[in-house]
């Protein structure tokens, strides 16, 4: 394998809650036509047990109740209102430090009258008798418990992992300074870091977080590649969190090239073709 290696400066990842800023063009990335800024649906199981059934995720936020809800109906009581059965499969509380402020979370398992099972976050802020919900999202696939990246220096930073069947990753990051709530996602953070790489490649989902260092990586797909592989090389950005945003610093692309034959063979060695 041949490797090249490019560096692309710094963009904003997210403006306001749940925009997206516009980025400035660098380099090779200049000439990449717009991405679309794609939101992908997360309403599989809606609030009349049906799957898909017309719900969007408005509809899932307005079906969260909240009412009465202490640390024991996290744990106990699904707090999605639905016909679909549905059942706890793990919750938690995150104590922030230095303030009064806690995140009570649970995670759903949903299972409709006409389709697949699905999962759900339901996360709150609480302070004292107030209570915000923070996320209520679902993914036809998998959450993993969601941490806590950053806390203590006046920045906090809390990640989500999720897993969407065949769509790669679904990860929501939360993050505050103590004014107000930001969120972005892997959809979004993938469609950002496609505009800074250089025409004809685009990542391949998953997106690899270590936010507790402040990176990620992901492995790079070239237009042509086969759905089954990526060979155009490896990404790693950096993030820097602000008082209202999570930027992209910047990220370095390392470029592989092929060369020579692709060979291919089954478990026996059977069925051996080149490229």
């Amino acid at each position: 394998m041949k490797n090249t290696l490019a560096i692309i400066g710094s963009a904003m990842l997210l403006g306001s809650f749940g925009m997206p800023a516009p980025l400035a063009a660098h380099g090779d990335a200049a000439e990449k036509p717009d991405i679309p800024d794609d939101y992908p649906s997360y309403a599989f199981v809606c609030p009349d047990g049906g799957y898909e059934s017309g719900c969007d995720e408005m509809t899932l936020e307005n079906a969260v109740s909240l009412e009465g809800a202490d640390q024991a109906a996290f744990t106990t009581r699904c707090l999605y209102q639905t016909a679909a059965d549905c059942s706890v499969i793990s919750s938690g509380r995150i104590q922030r430090a230095g303030i009064e402020q806690v995140l009570d979370w649970q995670l759903l398992q949903l299972q409709p009258s006409d389709g697949p099972a699905a999962e759900m976050i339901v996360l709150a802020q609480v302070e004292g008798d107030d209570q915000q919900l923070l996320i209520s999202r679902q993914v036809d696939g998998y959450f993993d418990p969601p941490f806590v990246a950053r806390d203590g220096d006046g920045r906090f930073l809390l990640h989500v992992p999720a897993r969407n069947r065949g769509l790669g990753n679904a990860d929501i990051l939360l993050f505050t300074s103590g004014h107000g709530w930001n969120w972005t996602t892997a959809a979004l953070v993938t469609n950002q870091v496609d505009r800074l790489l250089p025409v004809g490649f685009s990542v391949a989902s998953p997106i690899s977080f270590n936010l507790r260092e402040a990176s990620a990586f992901a492995l790079v797909r070239r237009d042509d590649d086969a759905g089954c592989c990526a060979t155009g090389g490896v990404v790693n950005i950096d993030f820097e969190q602000g008082d209202f945003t999570l930027d992209v610093a910047g990220i370095g692309f390392t470029e592989t090239t092929p060369v020579g034959e692709t060979l291919r063979a089954g478990p026996q060695g059977e069925g051996s073709e080149s490229e």
